[in-house]
């Protein structure tokens, strides 16, 4: 298998083990559930990179974050559980991030294969997709914010985007960053904003599809994000149709 037919794979069965431990532990706290998921999500995606591809190095949110990684050349990137919240409260937007980081890319921030899987609604995309453009389904602009830490700047942005554009703006709240990312490609939003910040894993795979599709990412300043690093946490994050960004940019300057 190739690499996108590898993260392809793995986010799949990562995804698929989660629906069916959630379907077999129907009176499970929620707490448990969450425990339960992620370590058992990680767990098979590390023994189906021993499987795959036994040389690379593996940056998991359930893994030791182990500083030799930053010395490799190819370093897969991953969040076995995104959105472990929504999974634990019997949620659909959660998913699994497999995004795959090489130094000698010149790709965006250096990721080369990347896949997003939401399990619930049965959406796998990936950096080897044929590209369908995508048609607005809403007269309103759509932005989707983290269900528990909006953009303080919402207001202004809303009240810009309105200016700029003389369309209404909805604000709706979502988990996981890939099944925002999910959404805004199947034409059902049109941008992420997230000046809260958040961790390497959390975008990486998020990144690579939505570049991919055609979508601008940055951080608030327009600047490309950058990956394996020693800190993961990256600050901020816009991801958004291009014909946005110009407002984006200058309302969160």
């Amino acid at each position: 298998m190739n690499d996108h037919e590898v993260a392809r794979h793995i986010a799949r069965r990562a995804g698929d083990l989660l629906v069916a431990i959630r379907n077999d532990s129907p009176g499970l706290p929620s707490r448990e559930l969450a425990a339960l998921g992620d370590r058992a999500a990680h767990e098979l995606c590390l023994e189906l990179f021993r499987e795959f591809r036994p040389h690379d190095e593996v940056l998991s949110e359930e893994g030791e974050i182990d500083p030799s990684r930053l010395a490799q050349d190819r370093l897969w990137i991953i969040d076995p559980l995104d959105g472990t919240s929504h999974y634990s409260h019997r949620g659909n937007d959660f998913a699994v991030h497999i995004a795959l980081w090489e130094r000698a890319s010149a790709a965006l921030g250096n990721i080369t294969a990347a896949s997003v899987y939401v399990p619930m609604t049965g959406t796998m995309l990936s950096m080897d997709d044929e590209v369908i453009p995508s048609i607005a389904r809403s007269e309103a602009i759509r932005i989707l914010v983290s269900r528990t830490r909006p953009p303080r700047e919402i207001d202004k942005i809303s009240s810009e985007l309105t200016s700029d554009t003389g369309r209404p703006v909805e604000v709706f709240a979502m988990g996981s960053v890939g099944a925002k990312v999910a959404h805004i490609i199947g034409g059902f939003a049109d941008m992420y904003i997230n000046t809260g910040g958040f961790h390497e894993w959390d975008i990486a795979a998020p990144l690579g599809v939505a570049h991919h599709y055609g979508l601008t990412v940055s951080d608030r300043d327009g600047n490309h994000l950058e990956f394996n690093r020693a800190d993961t946490m990256i600050a901020n994050a816009v991801i958004s149709r291009p014909e946005f960004v110009p407002t984006l940019t200058h309302c969160l300057a």
